[in-house]
């Protein structure tokens, strides 16, 4: 094949992402982050190849994913002498040449994140744990490689179409508002190992230059309105929501105070020192309570994602299937059927949520003695908090979302308006409470009726025990 096809596409990250490094998983320091980013051998960010290739065959039709990027199956037109299907490999047409990684002026960031008791309602002993991640507005630079014998190719053609409709999510924690980024360009340069300039071209420029002023710029976002559709919303809006009296939601970390005792903790903020509610804290919250009013109503079968014991989620119900979920160890010790997987993610996408028009304040608090009634000494803690703000809750899918799940979400969010349930830490303090604006509130008053019939639909009444039969006098 004389003709050699170079694409480059250049994206850029619209908010936190990262890939982890698995080599690197080893005991946390303060230093060391338990989810460190992968890097090279400079020791600088590093994104593989793989990953981005794989969001974008993840959203390659799947009757075309096997001709465009390769697979590994079982054939069963190739079995062996024993009757066994071999395993057939099909290499990708479409080489992935390398990627580049550019960080902006904003430096690697991290964030902590904990699980939550349901029984204690506070943090889950020993789940704490940082992640370190890559900031927004970090640029990815994509190669890839596609050979041919004509300057024309319907291969690449279809590639470059793909590559035009991409809607990229890379790494780890996409249901949880991580590694989403938008196209910027795709530039495509065709080289003609045949003619002398194209030879010339080939032997005497690597890497990166082979993509010059002769390639031809196929997508530009300055140049077309809008990109790739987003995933889309599971109720069809956003919800609007208002901070009622005070939010905290901690990065584990205290700022000094000068001429005081002890620090302040530290409210979580993204890359625009804007306080925010993170995508990770909607979705735990939201699922604890779609497992709680599923319970309450009857829906048998639906398992509590964090419990005392260590069987953790069952991987099977409908709420592990909108939510995703996790292996833990000792499923299996406990009798439970050994998993074949080590979890699924989820279809329910949540997106961080920035707190706007609100003011930050720090709050005293002190323990008080239980003997004599007054302050404790050396009891004084201070900590951040975000008051009268607003914010809008981004809830996407990428499956069809259950009609369970969903009505039993609509009754999650009402139970959040209305006061029941609170985000972030305090709650039982006068944190945390937040309610709907006018319009989200009008329509959560709408969808209730609704969903509570989806409810009553799914409800299996428990039938009652069989009276005892009783054995009569004889007259």
């Amino acid at each position: 094949m004389s003709i050699v096809h170079i694409l480059q596409a250049e994206l850029e990250l619209t908010g936190p992402g990262a890939v982890t490094a698995p080599e690197a998983h080893t005991v946390a320091s303060v230093l060391r982050p338990d989810l460190p980013l992968a890097r090279d051998g400079w020791g600088n960010p590093y994104l593989p190849g793989t990953s981005l290739t794989g969001s974008l065959r993840h959203q390659t039709p799947p009757d075309r994913r096997r001709a465009l990027f390769g697979d590994v199956f079982k054939d069963p037109d190739n079995t062996s002498r024993n009757g066994r299907e071999e395993t057939t490999a099909i290499a990708s047409p479409v080489r992935v040449l390398g990627t580049r990684l550019t960080l902006p002026d904003t430096p690697v960031t991290h964030r902590r994140h904990t699980a939550v008791d349901r029984h204690r309602a506070a943090a889950k002993a020993t789940t704490l744990h940082d992640r370190e991640l890559l900031p927004p507005g970090t640029e990815l630079t994509l190669w890839l490689r596609i050979d041919s014998e004509t300057t024309v190719s319907p291969l690449v053609d279809e590639v470059l179409e793909l590559l035009r409709g991409w809607r990229p999510r890379i790494g780890g924690g996409r249901t949880t508002g991580y590694g989403r980024a938008e196209l910027i360009t795709v530039r495509h340069r065709v080289i003609d190992l045949s003619t002398p300039a194209g030879l010339h071209h080939w032997l005497t420029t690597g890497g990166p230059g082979l993509v010059d002023d002769q390639a031809t710029v196929v997508h530009d976002r300055a140049q077309r309105a809008g990109g790739a559709p987003d995933e889309p919303y599971v109720f069809g809006r956003a919800l609007q929501f208002r901070i009622a009296d005070a939010v905290h939601i901690g990065t584990g970390t205290s700022a000094e105070r000068s001429g005081r005792r002890g620090g302040v903790a530290k409210i979580l903020r993204d890359h625009e020192n804007v306080p925010v509610i993170p995508g990770s804290t909607w979705k735990g919250v939201l699922r604890a309570r779609v497992e709680f009013i599923l319970r309450s109503v009857g829906i048998g079968d639906v398992c509590a994602s964090v419990e005392d014991n260590t069987s953790g989620s069952c991987g099977t119900c409908v709420v592990c299937e909108a939510f995703g979920w996790s292996e833990r160890p000792g499923r299996a010790a406990n009798g439970a059927e050994p998993s074949k997987t080590v979890g699924a993610r989820g279809r329910l996408l949540f997106a961080d949520s920035p707190v706007r028009g609100g003011e930050v304040r720090v709050r005293n608090h002190v323990a008080i003695d239980r003997v004599f009634g007054g302050a404790r000494d050396e009891a004084l803690y201070s900590e951040e908090t975000v008051e009268d703000g607003h914010l809008t809750l981004h809830i996407r899918h990428d499956k069809a979302v259950p009609d369970l799940i969903r009505a039993a979400l609509v009754l999650a969010l009402k139970d959040l308006a209305d006061g029941a349930i609170g985000i972030g830490g305090g709650t039982t303090r006068g944190y945390g409470t937040l309610t709907a604006q006018p319009t989200t509130a009008d329509w959560l008053t709408a969808e209730r009726t609704s969903a509570m019939d989806t409810l009553r639909a799914h409800h299996r009444p428990t039938s009652p025990a069989p009276a005892q039969a009783t054995e009569e006098a004889p007259a």
